[in-house]
């Protein structure tokens, strides 16, 4: 796919042309702008276009597997400071914007709060800036990857989390009013969730539920994440989950009776396995294919958008990140082990 992509940029498939985008993602830095108008998506996207693109031909550049590896390694370096300086640039925008408060959250909220994919079901993404990075999951994440690398992604990820802040650093009726905003975004995503199980092949069944955060850490802004799976559950009934995928140690905020958590490592956070809450699931980000014992599921698609076979190891691989599978998605999978409360603690698997 990124090989297609960087052949389409015509002569910026030349090597000086990649050392060009080596370079602008090391030189990068972050500028503090104000928006004339009100913060909408297209706005944002304007005023954005030309960094927005230089990353995403960075992302193209990290993990070609034809550009020269010197370069391809000097891309895949700057990766998540890169993103995270532009993010931040972004949100500077949003709060800058000239405009009034009101004019600045009818912007905010103008277009789909959750998302809606194929693989990842309905979800919700967050700013990688939220994010804890360890050595291996910082430029590895599939964030980086083809279309959540692209603007729009980008610029939906900056967005809510400027709702997510909005929410943290508020009184009581910015509170109310922030989630009185979402009610009807709420409402979709979990119809979409319910009419997901519709869909399912023949023969499986599962609970509905939302993937928080496709991208980045709502855990980060853990009262956000509360209130907002509390919503979720006031508007299904129960009948939708929320699902939390984190490396964060925010995760003991979380209030656990609305969420089923499965807490990340990888080779390079074993230490990490402190945070995770007895009630958690372990799950790991098998780096290079190195799967762990540790983890009720390995993820073999953590490596730079490849999907390499196990190298070392032993444990349970999740099907759908398996090299020789078609569909990768959990439900052509027919698996749900990551989206049911886990069986066992987390202190048990972990042998503590």
């Amino acid at each position: 796919m990124w090989n297609r992509k960087l052949k389409h940029m015509g002569n910026r498939s030349k090597p000086e042309l990649h050392s060009r985008v080596a370079d602008w993602g090391e030189s990068f830095r972050a500028d503090n702008r104000a928006l004339d108008c009100q913060p909408t998506t297209s706005a944002l996207k304007q005023e954005f276009d030309f960094e927005l693109k230089e990353y995403f031909r960075l992302c193209c550049l990290a993990r070609s597997k034809t550009a020269d590896h010197t370069l391809a390694e000097r891309a895949h370096a700057t990766l998540f400071r890169v993103r995270v300086v532009l993010e931040r640039s972004i949100l500077n925008a949003i709060r800058n914007s000239q405009c009034s408060s009101e004019d600045r959250l009818d912007a905010l909220f103008k277009n789909s709060f959750y998302g809606c994919s194929k693989k990842q079901g309905t979800s919700l993404r967050m700013p990688l800036a939220t994010c804890t990075p360890t050595k291996l999951c910082a430029g590895g994440c599939y964030a980086h990857d083809v279309l959540d690398a692209a603007p729009n992604a980008m610029i939906r990820g900056a967005i809510n989390g400027c709702i997510a802040e909005t929410y943290e650093q508020g009184n009581g009726a910015v509170r109310d009013d922030i989630l009185n905003r979402l009610l009807p975004h709420t409402r979709r995503g979990v119809s979409h969730a319910m009419n997901e199980l519709k869909r399912l092949p023949d023969g499986f069944k599962r609970r509905a539920f939302i993937r928080f955060s496709h991208v980045g850490e709502i855990v980060y802004f853990a009262d956000f994440a509360n209130a907002l799976a509390n919503q979720v559950n006031s508007v299904s009934k129960g009948k939708v989950d929320c699902v939390v995928y984190t490396r964060h140690k925010n995760v003991t905020k979380l209030d656990r009776k609305n969420w089923i958590i499965n807490f990340t490592l990888d080779p390079s956070s074993l230490e990490r396995r402190a945070w995770a809450p007895s009630y958690s699931r372990i799950v790991f980000s098998a780096f290079g294919g190195q799967v762990s014992p540790l983890a009720e599921v390995n993820f073999l698609e953590h490596h730079r958008h490849s999907h390499l076979p196990k190298t070392s190891g032993v444990g349970r691989i999740c099907p759908a990140t398996l090299p020789e599978t078609r569909e990768r998605s959990c439900d052509s999978c027919q698996c749900n082990r990551c989206f049911t409360q886990p069986k066992a603690q987390a202190s048990k698997i972990l042998g503590q």
